[in-house]
């Protein structure tokens, strides 16, 4: 089993656990190490993201954490940083890059909150077009392909969160695939790693995990490199779904990962 997650919350962001109970949780599901990713702040969605006032103590009990554990397990110093946050991303050990809106006619529709909000949006913004609405998400993933601190893409398709049945969306539509694989050809391009996601399946909104089977093909055909976390809000999803990504991964072809050691991402083989 892949023993790294660097993709976790706490009750410092929307976490349902204190930074202790998930650390502990890690050390019994096998993991090496863990990475604290805490939502950057968006204004308007402070009630889910880190305060700019509250960095420094949040800061602070990164440090106590590394050092209460540093004879048990590795523990980083993350960052979930959403292309429209303006977080200082130098202070971080590694940043997740991650869009949850898809911004557009001065709306910022966040596109994991719900099935109601989901049909909003594509009908008073895009009139129905999901293709259109994809493309709008897809363009403001690539961006991340500009910003160097970022390592990591964090869940490519989140957009399919509710829509495993291809309610919302076509996701083997000719514009959702050109406006997906030209966001993934640019940041495969940029160096970034493509982590395999599999929170919405411990939350039980999914059964796969992000990116697709189709888009990890493709990504793999590309030359791109992936890791797996768990997107982990609670203690008991910490590793969640681990063996079946890596099988999954194997399957899409993969025969290694890349994990953080506290200095660079390096690749471990996988299977």
């Amino acid at each position: 089993m892949f023993r790294q997650n660097l993709h976790t919350h706490s009750v410092w962001d929307d976490g349902q656990n204190t930074q202790e109970e998930m650390v502990q949780a890690a050390r019994k599901a096998g993991l090496t190490s863990l990475g604290f990713s805490i939502h950057s702040y968006l204004p308007f969605a402070a009630e889910w993201t880190l305060l700019p006032e509250r960095l420094p103590a949040y800061t602070r009990a990164m440090q106590t954490l590394k050092k209460t554990h540093a004879d048990e397990i590795a523990i980083y110093f993350g960052i979930e940083w959403d292309i429209l946050s303006k977080s200082d991303l130098a202070v971080f050990d590694y940043v997740i890059g991650s869009i949850h809106q898809i911004s557009i006619q001065d709306r910022d529709d966040c596109v994991d909150a719900s099935p109601e909000r989901t049909a909003d949006y594509l009908l008073n913004v895009f009139r129905g077009d999901a293709d259109a609405a994809a493309e709008a998400y897809f363009s403001q993933y690539a961006s991340l392909a500009k910003v160097d601190e970022v390592d990591i893409v964090g869940h490519f398709d989140l957009l399919t969160k509710f829509d495993e049945q291809g309610v919302f969306y076509k996701a083997d539509s000719p514009r959702f695939l050109s406006a997906a694989l030209a966001a993934m050809e640019s940041l495969v391009f940029a160096g970034k790693i493509f982590e395999i996601n599999t929170g919405a399946i411990s939350r039980g909104y999914r059964t796969t995990p992000y990116p697709s089977r189709a888009l990890l093909q493709a990504l793999r055909r590309m030359g791109g490199r992936i890791t797996i976390s768990s997107d982990s809000h609670s203690a008991d999803s910490v590793a969640y779904g681990f063996d079946a990504a890596e099988r999954l991964a194997l399957d899409c072809g993969y025969t290694e990962a890349w994990m953080f050691d506290g200095t660079a991402f390096v690749p471990v083989t996988i299977g």
